[in-house]
């Protein structure tokens, strides 16, 4: 592949996380109180971004945003990260979407306004921008209700740029699991889901068949199961790599920065056990900090941090 300016362009949504940590479930008419509380740059697709820039990937961004103090605050914060930005709209007339998160390590519950992220269509699609890429991943599948219908047309197009692809889904609101998804596995090089995602996506009963009949469909299938590593099964062989032991602080962005970790790794030429490797270490990090970033703010210290949990 000849010399392109990214290694890896992200199509997502943005929207801001406010983390509430240690809070009890609300209730009608009563007032909780939280522990701790974090405002930060949210939306999986864009924390992948960021992480993978800060782990040294050259990254571009395409989304849709409010030209407002929330969508402005989200691509300063990728900037910050060295992310390129040139690639996302701000309309005056969208508002940039938000997410409370309810954090009870080791689980936690969402409570999200899309706002502009779904007014992203694949005619906002900058195809000269895009070759300018090796690598295209789609996150937030089920978020991206403007671009649902069109991930199969996108993939395919970009494949015949010479790039790969990749797909996250996150959790289904709807939770109809629609099996329009399949379409676009079918150009997807690495699909991404979580063990529940993958079952539900499957429709499947167990996480073993779910795998049996995803990997049929796509390339290179990884399944994140949290603290107990990942799962990666292409060409008939499976792969299980174990989770790294850290002192977790909060999950929000754990999987997206599986993502970022393994998709730097894939792009500079690593076997699938050191890609794996280093999405779980990646992964690791980003449980040591509050918010899907926190861990992942000065280059020298990720990479200082990283090497630590590897090595341990």
């Amino acid at each position: 592949m000849s010399k392109r300016r990214f290694d890896t362009i992200v199509i997502g949504e943005l929207n801001i996380d406010l983390v509430l940590w240690d809070v009890p479930m609300p209730e009608n008419e009563k007032e909780k109180l939280a522990k701790d509380m974090r405002f930060a740059m949210g939306s999986s697709s864009a924390i992948t971004a960021h992480n993978l820039s800060m782990i040294g990937s050259q990254v571009g961004f395409i989304g849709k945003a409010g030209k407002d103090n929330f969508g402005d605050f989200m691509i300063q914060q990728l900037q910050k990260g060295g992310v390129d930005t040139s690639g996302i709209i701000q309309n005056s007339n969208l508002k940039t979407g938000a997410t409370i998160v309810l954090a009870n390590p080791p689980k936690k519950a969402l409570l999200t306004y899309m706002g502009a992220m779904t007014e992203l269509t694949i005619n906002d699609m900058d195809w000269d921008y895009l070759s300018q890429t090796k690598h295209l991943h789609l996150g937030c599948y089920y978020l991206q209700t403007g671009m649902i219908d069109s991930v199969p047309a996108l993939f395919t197009k970009a494949k015949k740029l010479g790039l790969t692809t990749s797909l996250d889904t996150n959790w289904d609101p709807s939770e109809k699991w629609k099996t329009d998804i399949y379409e676009a596995l079918r150009v997807t090089d690495i699909f991404f889901p979580n063990d529940e995602e993958a079952i539900h996506i499957a429709h499947e009963g167990s996480l073993e068949d779910a795998i049996r009949k995803l990997s049929e469909m796509v390339k290179v299938l990884v399944v994140k199961a949290g603290k107990n590593g990942a799962i990666l099964s292409t060409e008939g062989k499976r792969l299980i790599s174990s989770g790294f032991q850290v002192k977790m602080v909060e999950t929000t962005g754990a999987g997206d920065s599986f993502n970022a970790g393994f998709l730097h790794a894939y792009l500079n030429g690593k076997n699938w056990e050191e890609c794996l490797n280093f999405g779980n270490a990646c992964g690791a990090l980003a449980v040591t900090d509050l918010g899907g970033t926190g861990a992942f703010k000065d280059k020298k210290t990720v990479a200082r941090k990283l090497n630590i949990i590897l090595n341990a």
